[in-house]
């Protein structure tokens, strides 16, 4: 019978944790207490992540704001300029209402405007009724008077404002080229002149096709959306201004402001032919009336020459003739039937 002997539990742990056991619990417990930290100390990386995440939050955050902001202000921007679309749409319909008004308001200081033949260029043709003139091609043999123009091809209004508003209006249908305005009295008549507020001129022209300047100092050129068949002047002493308006659309063209002394004198100019297309006559229009149709003598002709006196002839007297007519049926203006009340009653002031 066999019999199994029982190792003691002390012995049966030596066998199990030997010498060689315990070493490898030493190297163990050595790793590990490298591994890990020990209290109160922290490693480079950790340190190094610690700061960066926070930072790096902060970044985002900024980036998002940066963003934000731009989106905020483009929104604004956009809105700003929608309503800055919106005013400036406002101002010119303001504008345009104001310039008809205007031009309204100053057909209500329409006056009767006639032509002085003793300050008319001598190459100047007048009609009898002084309201309309057409450049000839010769010289008419007029007195040199100081009055007149010799070198530009001018002829002045025979009214002379020093006070109030008036207004009146010159037809230049079918011209390629023509001045209008007004001047002062003591304008230079003699030479070469240079056109200009300093020099006491205010004058529209038109150069060839649809350009136009207001001859300030420099010229001011500009182009207009329908070419006028009929010009408006409107002057008021008193306010420093004189305005163009353009009576086939009823729009403002220009404004002259300046500080007023002396006479003033309403200014025409028909330009030289250009080639003959710009034979057609400048015509002031009437009160009240349509532009009625004028005899404009040729310079053969004996008609009322520039500076001669007026003969008052029996017509009796003299051989039956048809008078030659300019075909001026292009250039009758029709009046607004709302103006014609307006101006009933209005005289034309004398001076």
């Amino acid at each position: 019978m066999l019999h199994h002997t029982h190792l003691p539990p002390v012995a049966f742990a030596r066998v199990r944790w030997g010498p060689w056991h315990g070493e490898a619990l030493r190297r163990w417990s050595q790793v590990v207490s490298v591994s890990a930290p020990s209290p109160g100390r922290f490693s480079s990386s950790a340190v190094a992540l610690a700061v960066i995440l926070p930072v790096l939050g902060i970044f985002i955050l900024v980036g998002i704001y940066i963003i934000w902001k731009q989106r905020r202000s483009k929104e604004n921007l956009l809105s700003d300029h929608a309503k800055e679309k919106g005013r400036l749409y406002k101002a010119l319909k303001l504008k345009r209402a104001a310039a008809n008004s205007g031009w309204r308001r100053a057909r209500l200081h329409f006056v009767t405007v006639t032509l002085d033949p003793d300050t008319a260029h001598p190459k100047l043709i007048l009609s009898e009724d002084r309201r309309c003139v057409k450049l000839g091609d010769t010289r008419q043999p007029v007195p040199n008077n100081p009055q007149r123009f010799d070198f530009v091809v001018s002829v002045l209004g025979s009214e002379y404002f020093i006070a109030g508003c008036h207004y009146w209006e010159v037809s230049v249908a079918d011209k390629t080229k023509w001045a209008l305005g007004v001047c002062s009295e003591s304008v230079s008549r003699k030479g070469k002149v240079t056109a200009s507020p300093a020099n006491g001129h205010w004058l529209l022209r038109q150069n060839r096709g649809n350009e136009y300047e207001a001859l300030t100092s420099p010229q001011t050129s500009f182009r207009l959306k329908k070419p006028p068949r009929c010009v408006g002047i409107f002057l008021d002493y008193e306010a420093g201004v004189i305005s163009f308006y353009n009576v086939t659309d009823q729009s403002h063209i220009f404004t002259f402001t300046h500080s007023f002394s002396g006479p003033l004198r309403p200014f025409f100019e028909p330009c030289l032919h250009d080639g003959g297309k710009n034979m057609a006559p400048l015509i002031i229009c009437s009160e009240l009336q349509k532009p009625e149709e004028s005899t404009v003598p040729k310079p053969e002709e004996k008609g009322l020459a520039n500076g001669d006196v007026a003969l008052q002839v029996d017509p009796f007297l003299l051989p039956a003739q048809a008078p030659e007519l300019l075909p001026l049926r292009d250039m009758i203006l029709s009046w607004p039937s709302d103006i014609g009340p307006a101006l009933q009653g209005l005289k034309v002031p004398s001076f």
